[in-house]
């Protein structure tokens, strides 16, 4: 009889076993399903497109301690009780359950549970339910927690209520279900679970439990990619096939084979023999030769790609379009220039290629090329000059042509024809060679003048910067500037004088004009021509300079001013009156003072007026850093009153007495300020 073989551990099973002895891997449901022709065959798998999460069943829990050690490929006992287990006979067969020896209870006494459901199946859409025994052999009221010793993960443990009354007996409901959302392969798995008593963690039942996932889903499903296929003038190709397998939780494996309805096409399958595993895609790849049809017709076929297995074929169909060109028929030769347009500037020779297309011809043909202009003022070389145009395929040389230069600034266009002959027929290709001579490199650039207005006031020197522009230009501009004014009477000097301006770049001047001043008190305005020339061409550009005559009221002013304060100090620090010394009366003024009249205070002003009036000779002085005089005037006018008011406060209080010339000094002082100040208002 013919015997499984495990792929997951190499055990050999029987013919009919669908689960390892060993490690419980599935081996095949059904017949069919996972098999071909009868036979677990090892497929390849090429390539995994795309896969579903899967839960892949957990390392095996270690023998409990009473499992015998020389069997370690039978699965874990299923428990009844909570005592050690027997192992079980065939097929996981329970042994009865032996009656426990009869004692006194205990408080401390671990709960007795016997497993009425140890072999359980489950499913996404059915739970498996355990059926638990329990009995309080304690002196207490206890509950109990049902735990999953190292569930796998795509496991959902729902405990019932246990809670017993001393020596109480009950069967409760463990459901155990499959997580939703995951794709578990089928498998067969020894579970362990634990009844703890809650009042005391250490009084516990270990139980055992055999949970089978069965098999389930559909066939795997096979697609063509492409499903429609041309070929033009060709009898091999390839297409791939997606073979569908996430709607089982078990592996398929299925060979593959093609037909065609003539058995003409003959085909090529990488690999032969696919194992698919469960919720996966796995792509294999086809390559088939398929005779083509007869020249310039079209063949359609009708490709069935099968994927067999015990359970038959699945198919998927190609449709195949071959066309062919029809008998060839040979075109004359053409040619071509690329480009066929040549522009040259300031140079004389120009490259080009020509192309000599063969590739409507069947055979080789040796050609000659020369070339020719109508008026005969072009020279051409080639290379090669004669070659052979293969068939099939454009062949390329290399052309030049060359002409003289045109006068500069002007431009010349001659047309060309290149023929290339192979004895008994030309075929000829037409170009234009468009060539230009630059103008003189001056006559690109341009001359800028900064500033173009400029007031230097009175004094007699202004200064300009002068910029050369060649960036347009393709030569460099060599260039001497010169300048003149509308009144030749400005003079300009450059620094330097002279400029090489490369192509592509500005190039800086400096020029600085000295001038006359004009006349007394006028403005003139001088209009300047610069200009920058290379020996023939000139570039031309203008200026202002504006200038003021310098006006000579200004030092006089100050001259004025400055006198006009000496002389207020000079007058402050002198007699005021005759026969009586500065800064004090005299004890005769007191006393004729006194018999005139009671004593009057106010000649102790005296002293006072003579300290203001030196501060404002200072400040008329200092009034010369104003713009227009005007606080020189102020002070001056100050003076001039303080000091004559004092006069009148005398002749009224009592008399005056013969003046002195420190007065005079400082009415002089102020006058000569007044008119200083005036005179710098003048002059703004």
């Amino acid at each position: 009889m013919a015997e499984r073989i495990c792929e997951t551990c190499g055990t050999r099973n029987d013919a009919e076993a669908r689960f390892c002895v060993n490690c419980d891997s599935y081996l095949g449901w059904d017949v069919g399903r996972s098999t071909l022709d009868g036979d677990a065959l090892t497929g390849t798998i090429p390539k995994i497109v795309q896969s579903v999460p899967t839960a892949v069943p957990d390392p095996q829990p270690a023998p409990v301690a009473s499992q015998p050690a020389e069997s370690p490929a039978e699965p874990p006992p299923v428990a009844p009780t909570s005592t050690p287990p027997t192992p079980p006979a065939a097929e996981h067969a329970p042994q009865p359950e032996q009656e426990p020896p009869r004692r006194k209870p205990a408080r401390h006494d671990p709960p007795t549970v016997t497993v009425a459901t140890p072999d359980v199946a489950l499913t996404p859409e059915a739970p498996a339910r355990i059926e638990l025994l329990i009995e309080n052999t304690s002196t207490i009221v206890d509950g109990y927690e049902i735990d999953a010793v190292d569930p796998p993960a795509w496991l959902e443990l729902t405990p019932p209520d246990a809670h017993l009354m001393p020596g109480e007996a009950r069967t409760v409901t463990l459901s155990l279900a499959i997580r939703p959302g995951v794709l578990v392969l089928a498998q067969r798995r020894p579970l362990t679970f634990t009844v703890r008593s809650l009042e005391d963690p250490e009084r516990m039942a270990t139980i055992h439990v055999l949970a089978t996932v069965p098999p389930r889903g559909a066939r795997l499903a096979i697609e063509a990619r492409p499903m429609l296929i041309r070929l033009e003038d060709a009898a091999t190709g390839s297409f791939s096939l997606r073979l569908d397998n996430r709607g089982a939780n078990f592996p398929q494996t299925v060979g593959l084979s093609g037909e065609d309805p003539e058995s003409v096409v003959r085909f090529t399958f990488t690999p032969q023999v696919v194992e698919v595993p469960a919720g996966a895609i796995v792509e294999a790849s086809v390559d088939f030769v398929a005779p083509p049809p007869a020249p310039g017709a079209q063949l359609n076929r009708q490709l069935t790609i099968s994927a067999t297995n015990d359970e038959g074929p699945v198919t998927a169909t190609v449709t195949l379009v071959q066309q062919t060109a029809a008998e060839p028929v040979d075109a004359p030769l053409r040619m071509q220039l690329q480009p066929s347009t040549l522009r040259l500037l300031d140079a004389q020779d120009a490259d080009f290629d020509v192309n000599v297309d063969n590739r409507g011809g069947h055979t080789p043909v040796t050609v000659t090329l020369t070339g020719a202009d109508p008026e005969q003022r072009l020279a051409f070389a080639f290379a090669p000059v004669r070659f052979v145009a293969v068939a099939g395929h454009i062949t390329r040389a290399h052309g030049r042509v060359r002409a003289n230069l045109p006068a500069r600034g002007t431009s010349a266009s001659h047309p060309f024809t290149v023929v290339a002959s192979d004895g008994t027929t030309d075929v000829e290709a037409a170009g234009v060679l468009e060539i230009s001579s630059s103008a003189a490199a001056i006559t690109t650039a341009s001359l800028s003048v900064n500033p173009q207005r400029q007031d230097i006031g009175t004094h007699g020197k202004g200064t300009f910067g002068v910029d050369v522009d060649n960036r347009r230009g393709a030569e460099a501009v060599q260039v001497a500037f010169s300048a003149r004014s509308d009144d030749g009477q400005a003079r300009a000097t450059f620094a330097p004088p002279q400029l090489v301006v490369p192509p592509g770049t500005t190039g800086h001047t400096w020029m600085t004009v000295t001038a006359p001043h004009p006349p007394h008190n006028g403005t003139v305005v001088r209009r300047l021509e610069i200009s920058a020339s290379d020996g023939t061409q000139q570039l031309v550009g203008n200026a202002e300079l504006t200038q003021t005559a310098p006006s000579r009221r200004g030092p006089l002013s100050v001259w004025l001013v400055i006198l006009g304060a000496v002389l207020v100090v000079i007058g402050t620090l002198s007699p005021w009156f005759a026969q009586f010394e500065p800064l004090l009366p005299a004890v005769e003024l007191v006393r004729m003072l006194v018999q005139s009249s009671s004593l009057d205070p106010g000649l102790i002003v005296e002293p006072a007026l003579r300290l203001l009036l030196f501060i404002l000779a200072i400040t008329m002085a200092f009034g010369l850093n104003g713009k227009s005089g005007g606080l020189t005037r102020k002070s001056a006018i100050l003076i001039v009153l303080l000091s004559a008011g004092f006069l009148v406060f005398l002749a009224i209080a009592a008399f005056v007495p013969q003046l002195a010339f420190g007065i005079v000094l400082v009415w002089l002082g102020a006058v000569l300020g007044y008119v200083g100040g005036v005179l710098a208002r003048s002059r703004d």
